[in-house]
């Protein structure tokens, strides 16, 4: 089923499906920010002063970030945002660092004398020079930041996304610059974010217990309530209504997934954009759109981390409409027990599986089992895909 949108009120529509991208209502988050609020508020500290957040891909990990950084902005925080990859810290030091004490230090450019000419001639020359060269001092250019901050009352909050294994070094050196400041207890706050796999590996690192010091923040899907309240209060902000019928389908279909939210929220108001009322029918057509799209937006992402074993794991699932028994699962992998059970437990690290009950597990994103079931050479990337195979057997079909 195609993806295209109607061109019309496309600059009206309230939902935002893409990731990272903040979506006007924040439900579900609300307590959380009040956490990071204390943080921001002057002389407050709290354990959310350095946190880690994690969750599934699509949970809402950026947008949250996001709103952290917002809060921290509107209260006069410097905010020093990263996405961690190797580099990251050449970059802060070269570019980001220099740029933001150069735009808020009186004193970052100063006027030298650098000769004398005669009166008649206009006097004096001077050169301009910059306190900040572009010089690697990530340590004492995060401190003299802090400084210019708590000169006006405010802060810096470090905000770092996209914790990964192969960024676990930029990662080490951030956070003990951040922690030797925070032990001087000057007013800065760290928070990074990644999915559980990668939190997890931060968190047995050598050389990061700061970060294992750290507030966990593990990211849920919403409540059935808080669904209804993301999809019905941009609706009717933007002077549109949504029947009942069609809020209660449109909020059980997400299952509570932010991503899937926003999915059918979007497709719902781009049908029909002339009626003043979002109906049933609008609905299902989004719901059909939203869900097909998980399958690429989401759900190929999150297999392409996988090994082939445990993208296994995940085929043997599909085949229950329920949580499966643990013991199935390994009986049709033709794995041990134990065997199995490394593959439950990675899968668990990175947030694609859950553990409902002793000895069960189930899909932890949405329509993974119905994605499985309609295109299962997803769970052995690489194979040839139906369209493939058509090519395949030697048949002639001129």
């Amino acid at each position: 089923m195609g993806d295209r949108w109607h061109s019309g009120a496309v600059h009206d529509n309230p939902f935002r499906p893409g990731f990272g991208i903040s979506p006007p209502l924040l439900a579900g988050r609300d307590a959380l920010l009040d956490e990071w609020r204390e943080v921001l508020g002057l002389g407050a500290w709290s354990p959310f002063r350095a946190a880690l957040v994690t969750g599934m891909r699509g949970v809402g990990k950026t947008v949250l970030l996001n709103a952290v950084e917002d809060e921290a902005r509107a209260r006069g925080w410097t905010v020093v945002h990263g996405t961690l990859h190797d580099g990251l810290v050449d970059a802060l030091e070269h570019d980001r660092l220099p740029a933001l004490l150069q735009e808020r230090d009186p004193e970052a450019v100063t006027r030298e004398l650098t000769g004398l000419t005669l009166p008649q001639l206009g006097g004096g020359t001077t050169q301009v020079v910059q306190r900040y060269p572009r010089e690697p001092r990530l340590e004492s250019m995060l401190a003299r930041l802090v400084e210019l901050a708590e000169g006006d009352g405010a802060g810096v909050l470090v905000s770092l996304d996209e914790v990964a294994r192969d960024s676990l070094d930029e990662l080490r050196r951030i956070a003990v610059a951040v922690q030797h400041l925070m032990r001087e207890d000057r007013r800065i706050a760290f928070v990074a974010a990644g999915v559980p796999a990668a939190v997890a590996a931060a968190l047995e690192a050598d050389g990061l217990t700061f970060v294992r010091r750290a507030q966990q923040v593990r990211l849920d899907t919403l409540t059935l309530a808080e669904a209804r309240a993301a999809i019905a209060e941009p609706v009717r902000a933007r002077g549109r209504t949504i029947d009942d019928d069609a809020l209660e389908l449109a909020a059980r279909a997400s299952e509570g997934y932010p991503y899937l939210v926003q999915s059918i929220g979007a497709r719902a108001w781009e049908h029909r954009p002339e009626r003043t009322a979002i109906d049933v029918a609008a609905v299902r057509r989004a719901v059909a759109i939203a869900h097909e799209a998980m399958g690429e937006s989401v759900i190929v992402p999150a297999l392409r981390g996988l090994s082939a074993r445990d993208r296994d794991y995940l085929a043997a699932m599909a085949e229950d409409d329920v949580p499966a028994a643990t013991a199935d699962v390994a009986r049709r992998m033709g794995a041990t027990t134990g065997l199995a059970g490394r593959h439950r437990a990675r899968l668990l690290d990175a947030g694609v599986v859950v553990v409902p009950e002793r000895g069960a597990v189930d899909f932890a994103i949405p329509r993974m089992r119905e994605h499985l079931r309609a295109h299962p050479h997803d769970a052995q990337l690489g194979l040839p895909t139906a369209a493939r195979r058509t090519f395949q057997g030697g048949e002639d079909v001129r």
